[in-house]
C-alpha cells in the first residue's frame, strides 16, 4: 500500500475537527516571490472567497533564500501564533539554503504550538527548479532536468501559455481548468523523484493548490 502524502494526512485532521472547531484551519502560507507566487494563491482565495482571516498569504520580508523563507514563517508564527498550519514554498532555483530548508521545515513540522496549544503543521512546498514548473505542467510533461530560463521559454510558445508574464495575476484564472492534467503530471514526477534529488523536475504546489480548493469546495 502507498504511503499516503503528508497534505493528505492533513486533510484527515481537519475533517475530524470540523465540527468541533472552526471550519477549517487557518493557514500561514510563506512565498518567495514577493509577486508571482502570491499573486497566484491570493488569486485562489479570492476567486473562492475565502477570508484572509483563515488565509493568509505573503512574502517573505527576510529575503528570498529558501532558509529565510522558513526562519521569516517562523517568526511570523509566533507573533501571535494564530494559525493551524504554516507553508513554506520555495524554490530549487541555485539557492544553496535548499536542502539545508528542507531540513529546517521538517524539524519545524509539529514543533509549534498554537494559540489553542495545539501542535502545528510546518510543511515546506518546494518546486524545481522554480514555481513556473507548475504552471508548466498545466500543458505538458516535463520529464527531465530543465533550467528555469527553458521553463519561462517553453511556457510562452504557442502551444502552452504564450500570453503568460511573470508576476501576471490571471494565471489561476487562465490556467484552473487545466488543473487536473497538471496535478496528474506532478503525481508522475513525485513518483519518480523526490525534492531531495537534484535537479530533477518536481513540484508540490499542486497539493497546496488542492487544499485550498477543498476547502473552497467543503464549505462555499
Amino acid at each position: 500500500m502507498a504511503k499516503r502524502h503528508r497534505f493528505e494526512r492533513l486533510e484527515d485532521r481537519v475533517v475530524r475537527k470540523a465540527g468541533r472547531k472552526r471550519p477549517y484551519d487557518r493557514m500561514l502560507i510563506v512565498c518567495e516571490g514577493a509577486k508571482t507566487e502570491v499573486n497566484y494563491f491570493e488569486a485562489i482565495r479570492k476567486d473562492k472567497r475565502l477570508p484572509t482571516a483563515h488565509i493568509a498569504v505573503m512574502p517573505s520580508d527576510y529575503g528570498t533564500s529558501p532558509l529565510q523563507i522558513v526562519h521569516y514563517a517562523i517568526d511570523r508564527f509566533n507573533e501571535t501564533k494564530g494559525f493551524d498550519r504554516v507553508y513554506v514554498v520555495f524554490d530549487r532555483d541555485d539557492h544553496l539554503t535548499y536542502h539545508n530548508a528542507l531540513a529546517k521545515a521538517q524539524a519545524t513540522d509539529k514543533a509549534l504550538k498554537n494559540d489553542g496549544g495545539v501542535k502545528v503543521p510546518f510543511v515546506a512546498v518546494p518546486s524545481v527548479p522554480n514555481f513556473e514548473l507548475w504552471v508548466l505542467l498545466h500543458f505538458r510533461d516535463v520529464l527531465a532536468p530543465i533550467h528555469r530560463n527553458v521553463v519561462y521559454a517553453e511556457l510562452k510558445k504557442p502551444a502552452a501559455y504564450p500570453g503568460y508574464a511573470k508576476n501576471s495575476v490571471t494565471v489561476f484564472a487562465d490556467t484552473k481548468e487545466l488543473i487536473p492534467a497538471a496535478k496528474a503530471r506532478a503525481e508522475a514526477l513525485r513518483g519518480t523523484f523526490t525534492a531531495h534529488d537534484g535537479n530533477d523536475p518536481y513540484t508540490d504546489v499542486d497539493l497546496l493548490t488542492g487544499e485550498l480548493l477543498k476547502i473552497a469546495n467543503r464549505f462555499n
